[in-house]
Parts: C-alpha cells; sequence; structure tokens
C-alpha cells in the first residue's frame, strides 16, 4: 500500500504551511487522477490532516474512510487498479465522509443528507469537460441528484466508468445465459436474473451465489453449458 500524505494546522482561522512528510507520494497519487483534477486536490488535501492511501485491489469495495485514532491521522484509501475517473469519484466520496465526520464531529448515517450535501459540494470542481469525458459528466450529473450508497451501487455511473478502464473485463450482464466464468478465483455458471442479481451455481463447492449484474467476470471462450437433450 503506497501512501500519498499531507499535513496542514490552522491557528486562529489563518492556513498553516503543511509540511509533507517523507513517507508521502504526491506524484505517485497525481498519476491516478485525471490532470486537470490534480490542482483542486493538492489545494484541499494541503488544507486537510488527512492521509490518502493507495490500496491494492480489493473486491468488496473501491475504497473506505476511517477516522483518526490514537496516533493514526484520518486515512482515506482508494484501490490502485481503478482507471483515474473511477479513482477519481471514488476520493471524493471519502473526502465527503472525512469531512461529514469534521463537521459533525460525530458520525451520522454513512450516506444521508448531511453526506450527500457535502459529496456534492466537493465534486462541484471537478464537474467539467476538462477533468470529465462528457458521457461520464451528464451520467455524474444524475448521480448527483440522488447519490447512493456508492458509485458502484450507480448502475448508469458504474456501466460508463467501466468502459475507461486499461483492460476492460466483460461484466455478468454481458455475457450469455449458461457461460462458464471466473469470479473471485470460483467458476461458475451463470443462470437466470433474480429481480436484481443473477443466480449463479459455483463448480467449486456446488452452491448456488447471486451476483451483481455489474461484477467483472473473467471469461476464457465461448464456453456455454448446454441443456440436456
Amino acid at each position: 500500500m503506497v501512501r500519498a500524505t499531507w499535513f496542514g494546522k490552522r491557528r486562529s482561522g489563518l492556513n498553516i504551511a503543511p509540511r509533507m512528510l517523507p513517507t508521502s507520494n504526491p506524484e505517485l497519487l497525481r498519476k491516478q487522477l485525471p490532470a486537470a483534477a490534480w490542482v483542486v486536490v493538492e489545494h484541499w488535501l494541503r488544507r486537510n490532516p488527512l492521509e490518502v492511501r493507495i490500496s491494492k485491489p480489493r473486491t468488496t469495495k473501491l475504497g473506505d474512510y476511517r477516522a483518526a485514532s490514537g496516533t493514526q491521522p484520518h486515512r482515506v484509501s482508494v484501490n490502485s487498479d481503478l482507471n483515474k475517473y473511477a479513482f477519481l469519484v471514488t476520493l471524493i466520496h471519502e473526502f465527503a465522509h472525512y469531512t461529514t465526520y469534521i463537521k459533525s464531529r460525530r458520525w451520522t448515517a454513512p450516506h444521508g443528507r448531511v453526506w450527500k450535501m457535502e459529496y456534492q459540494l466537493l465534486m462541484r470542481p471537478f464537474m467539467s469537460r476538462s477533468v470529465f469525458p462528457a458521457d461520464v459528466l451528464k451520467a455524474l450529473e444524475h448521480h448527483l441528484t440522488d447519490a447512493p450508497a456508492s458509485s458502484c451501487t450507480d448502475k448508469d455511473l458504474m456501466r460508463v466508468l467501466r468502459k475507461y478502464d486499461r483492460d476492460p473485463q466483460p461484466m455478468l450482464e454481458e455475457i450469455p445465459e449458461r457461460s462458464v466464468f471466473r469470479f473471485n478465483d470460483r467458476i461458475f455458471v451463470k443462470g437466470q436474473q433474480l429481480r436484481k442479481r443473477y443466480k449463479c451455481h459455483c463448480l467449486n463447492d456446488r452452491r448456488i451465489y447471486l451476483i451483481d449484474p455489474l461484477a467483472p467476470v473473467h471469461v476464457n471462450g465461448p464456453l456455454v453449458v448446454r441443456k440436456a437433450s
């Protein structure tokens, strides 16, 4: 896990120049973001005692926020395998958790009214064609009208963001029914859709799992399980 850290202090309402820690790596963080977004992100981080960690890929989450505790500062982590637009959206999402916590000085509803207001406010400087492509910008405008708990639960936004992955994988919803695919190091057969998720049969343990339509899957070839005649 690589860390990019800035620490700033406030005294008598004046911003004191931040001290950059020797272990920080702002250049690596800059490379994870759209070029036009860096000035705003750097400006914001210089004025907030927040540590940003670039994490190894995680299948359970795109990013997270942890409040300061003991000697640990406030910290945000974002997965390193996200494309630059998805990385920025996730980073702002987690920044909003930090500012919500700082302003309320207590834990509130994780994605309630206060958090949504913070998220919209922090995203505003980035809502430009110089930062996002037109299709992502349009999806974000719709997303921000009622931001869900995570960008990955906004299906329309996730579909658009996935288009900019360096090596995009097919999503479960895109492959035919009865296709054989690999997900989380297990082999599955895709079944029918049950409301929001697909019913999939795991060939490793012979159990049934409900998998999100937007789950990235690995398909080695046009393998389809045929029904017995």
